[in-house]
């Protein structure tokens, strides 16, 4: 053989290598836009609730407080859901079970929108989080087991992107139409959202997640060292629970006391909404390329200080700082505390652990919903920032406990 056929040989190889690498690189970034997209149709419903909220109780003549019932009844299917999910993970693939999940989020929207009474709002609000607690269960297993930390921290800023373009969505259908309208068009960009997620499947994207959860797994050794004892289980779900109360305090009943006790325009407090969720979409991009130079466990520490310091800031004043400091404090806790589950704990436990700590939220929303409102009706609007920043300070606490438990371990 000679050596231009040998030539030949080699450079046919080479050609084909490249094809298939470029095929696997192409199929990896269609795979973040799939999921990136999901999370950004997750976020939206969240984003707009509480900027619709006024108005369906004006239309339909409800008390302020029956709004607990929607998000106690979205909140147990959500939760729900989400353990169920990570148990079926075992049967079924993740990114079905997550596209099953925006079908129902689908019926859901688009039941809320043609809702006549309360009954019926409240059975498409269940619906709707069935449809939630199962994508954001199986994104957040999928992203955990296999993309890096920093796809984590990302997948959740296209969550807040999709809450803060809502808010603005709804409240501008509101000035020019009504809120029926505005959940209208949430429903015909989700449908789009489905669409690509099916098509991803059928395509086969989801498969170009493997190559990169190995080489992250080869560029930082994994550690051996994990906490057993259950206690510590319990008090990551417990972070969760309250992590979620609070979040989902400042997310739904902002807007409300903002409008209903300090008188702002419904324009103006859709502005509030969007720069709360646009500045955690900020935050979470960044944290995520930061993802490498600073821990999980400084991450929390980060946030939670910038969250509680404009938790202070609308405490005392209106002034939309404070928003965007909430905003950018709460970006890198949940992704950090989700992607941290697979480095304090078993990875074997992933799926399950998972499962648990999305019914968590759905159960902290509950205390929020049932907590918060009685407090907001019979103490005081105001009443909101000071009960938030205390559960902050919880928080921190644990997660500190948490760490302090893990050192210990490894040493």
């Amino acid at each position: 053989m000679g050596v231009s056929e040998v030539a030949s040989i080699y450079a046919e190889g080479m050609s084909k290598n490249i094809e298939v690498a470029m095929k696997t690189m192409k199929k990896k970034y269609l795979l973040l836009i799939t999921v990136y997209a999901m999370f950004f149709a997750l976020g939206m419903p969240d984003g707009a609730f509480g900027v619709a909220w006024p108005r369906i109780r004006y239309e339909m003549g409800l008390p302020l407080e029956r709004a607990a019932v929607l998000i106690v009844a979205h909140s147990i299917f959500y939760s729900l859901s989400g353990w169920q999910t990570g148990r079926l993970a075992s049967v079924f693939r993740l990114e079905r079970i997550s596209s099953f999940g925006l079908g129902v989020i689908l019926a859901g929207i688009l039941g809320f929108s043609f809702s006549p009474n309360f009954f019926w709002l409240a059975v498409s609000t269940a619906v709707l989080g069935v449809g939630m607690g199962t994508v954001d269960s199986g994104i957040n297993a999928f992203t955990a087991k296999r993309l890096s930390a920093r796809h984590m921290s990302w997948l959740h800023c296209f969550w807040g992107l999709g809450g803060a373009v809502s808010p603005i969505i709804v409240s501008q259908m509101i000035v020019f139409y009504d809120w029926r309208l505005g959940y209208r068009v949430i429903f015909a960009i989700q449908a789009a959202v489905a669409f690509f997620a099916v098509a991803s499947i059928a395509k086969g994207y989801w498969a170009a997640g493997e190559g990169e959860a190995k080489c992250d797994a080869a560029k930082k050794p994994v550690a051996k060292a994990f906490l057993k004892a259950r206690k510590f289980q319990v008090m990551q779900w417990l972070i969760f629970f309250i992590y979620t109360a609070f979040e989902y305090s400042i997310t739904f009943w902002t807007p409300v006391v903002l409008y209903e006790a300090r008188g702002l325009e419904i324009d103006i407090v859709g502005v509030y909404a969007s720069v709360y969720l646009g500045f955690m979409v900020i935050g979470r991009f960044l944290f995520g390329y930061a993802a490498r130079k600073i821990s999980v466990a400084a991450a929390i520490r980060i946030g939670l200080t910038i969250a509680a310091a404009g938790l202070f800031v609308l405490a005392v004043s209106n002034n939309i700082a404070g928003s965007a400091l909430i905003g950018f404090g709460f970006a890198p806790v949940f992704p950090c505390l989700m992607h941290a589950t697979k480095s304090r704990f078993d990875p074997a436990l992933l799926s399950k652990l998972v499962g648990l700590q999305i019914a968590a939220t759905g159960a902290g929303v509950i205390l929020s919903a049932l907590a918060m409102g009685q407090i907001l009706t019979r103490v005081s609007p105001e009443a909101l920032f000071p009960v938030v920043l205390g559960c902050v300070v919880f928080a921190f606490a644990l997660n500190e406990i948490i760490e302090w438990n893990l050192i210990n371990v490894r040493k």
